[in-house]
C-alpha cells in the first residue's frame, strides 16, 4: 500500500507540470493574437489568461498593471506566484525528488534536466525578444517529460496518483478557459475562434472534423469529445479509469471521489452540445468546474488527509483550485 505522503507528492507533481504546459500555451495563443489587437483588445484578452488560469485576485492584489509584459512576467516568472511557470516546474520536481525511488531512472532525469534548463535562461530577456520561443520551449519540454513517463512507467499506483493529478488539472483547466472564451465566439472574430481551438491544440482536429466554424461543435469537440486529447470528456474518462483502479483493492468502501467523478462524467457524456447551448452555458459550465474541484477535493480527503496532523503542504491546492481542507472526523465519516 503506497503511503499518503508519497501518492499526494505524485499527484501534485501531474497536476503541476499540467498547469505549467497549460499556461505557456495560453500564453503563447494570446501573444500571436495580439500582434495587431487595438489596446483594449488587448486588456481584454490579458484578463481572460488571467481568468483562465484562475489568478485574477492574486493578480491585482499583486499591485500589478493589466498589460501584457505585466501578466506575462507574472505568469512566467514571478517568484512570489505559486502558480507561475517557474514555481510549478520547480514544485513539481521538488515533489518528484521526494519519491524518486518511485520513478522510472529516465523520467526523474528528464524532468531535472527541464528544470534546470529552465532555470539557465535569461527570462526576462526571452518574454521581451522572443516569448514564441520560451513558450514553445516550455510546452514541449514538459510533453517530453510526460512522454518519457508513459513509455517508461510501470501502470502502478505511482503512475496513478501522477497522471490522476494531470487529468484533473487538464478538465477543470479545459472548462474554464471554454467558460472566460465562449463569449468571444462572435462571427466576426474567427481569430478569437481559432484561438480558442489551438490553445487546447485541437484546431487541426476541428478543421478534420468541421466545415464551418459554428458554436455547438466548439463545444462539443472541447467540452464533449470522447476521442481529442484534451477535450474535458477525454481527460475525465481517463480520469475515472484510474481511479477506479486505485480503489479496486477496497471493495468494501464506495469512494466518493469515484462516485463524484462518475456523476460529472456521465453528465457530459450524455449531453448534447445544442441543448447546452439552449440553456445557460455558462452556469452548466461553473457547476462543471466545481464539480471536477469537489473530485479533487475528495481525492485529497480519502488519500492524503487522513492523518491527524497535517502539514503545509498536504492542503495546498494549486492556485485557482476551489478544493476545501476536510477535518479529520469529517474525512472519517465519508469514508465509513
Amino acid at each position: 500500500m503506497m503511503l499518503a505522503r508519497t501518492a499526494e507528492y505524485l499527484f501534485w507533481a501531474g497536476r503541476y507540470l499540467e498547469r505549467a504546459e497549460d499556461t505557456a500555451r495560453l500564453l503563447d495563443v494570446t501573444y500571436h493574437r495580439l500582434l495587431e489587437a487595438t489596446p483594449g483588445e488587448e486588456t481584454a484578452a490579458w484578463a481572460d489568461v488571467l481568468a483562465a488560469v484562475g489568478l485574477t485576485d492574486d493578480f491585482l492584489e499583486a499591485g500589478r498593471s493589466l498589460t501584457g509584459p505585466s501578466v506575462s512576467d507574472y505568469l512566467v516568472r514571478d517568484k512570489f506566484n505559486r502558480g507561475s511557470i517557474m514555481a510549478c516546474v520547480g514544485q513539481a520536481r521538488d515533489n518528484a525528488r521526494g519519491v524518486r525511488e518511485h520513478l522510472p531512472m529516465e523520467l526523474w532525469e528528464a524532468l531535472n534536466l527541464f528544470h534546470l534548463e529552465l532555470g539557465a535562461r535569461n527570462l526576462s530577456l526571452d518574454l521581451a525578444r522572443q516569448p514564441h520561443e520560451l513558450y514553445g520551449f516550455v510546452a514541449k519540454g514538459i510533453q517530453t517529460v510526460i512522454g518519457v513517463a508513459n513509455e517508461t512507467w510501470s501502470r502502478e499506483d505511482a503512475w496513478r496518483f501522477f497522471t490522476l493529478g494531470m487529468l484533473l488539472e487538464r478538465a477543470e483547466m479545459g472548462v474554464r478557459a471554454l467558460r472566460i472564451r465562449h463569449p468571444r465566439h462572435q462571427d466576426d472574430a474567427v481569430h478569437e475562434w481559432f484561438a480558442t481551438l489551438r490553445s487546447a491544440s485541437a484546431l487541426q482536429a476541428y478543421r478534420r472534423q468541421y466545415r464551418d466554424l459554428d458554436v455547438a461543435a466548439v463545444v462539443e469537440l472541447l467540452l464533449l469529445s470522447p476521442t481529442l486529447p484534451r477535450s474535458v470528456l477525454f481527460s475525465l474518462l481517463r480520469a475515472e479509469a484510474i481511479l477506479g483502479d486505485l480503489t479496486q483493492s477496497q471493495p468494501e468502501q464506495r469512494s466518493l471521489a469515484l462516485r463524484l467523478l462518475g456523476r460529472v462524467r456521465a453528465e457530459l457524456e450524455f449531453a448534447s452540445a445544442v441543448e447546452l447551448l439552449d440553456g445557460s452555458l455558462e452556469d452548466t459550465l461553473v457547476l462543471i468546474e466545481n464539480q471536477i474541484q469537489d473530485v479533487a477535493s475528495a481525492v485529497a480527503a480519502e488519500c492524503f488527509l487522513y492523518r491527524v496532523e497535517l502539514d503545509l503542504h498536504s492542503v495546498h491546492l494549486v492556485p485557482g483550485a476551489r478544493g476545501q481542507v476536510v477535518a479529520q472526523a469529517e474525512t472519517q465519516e465519508e469514508l465509513t
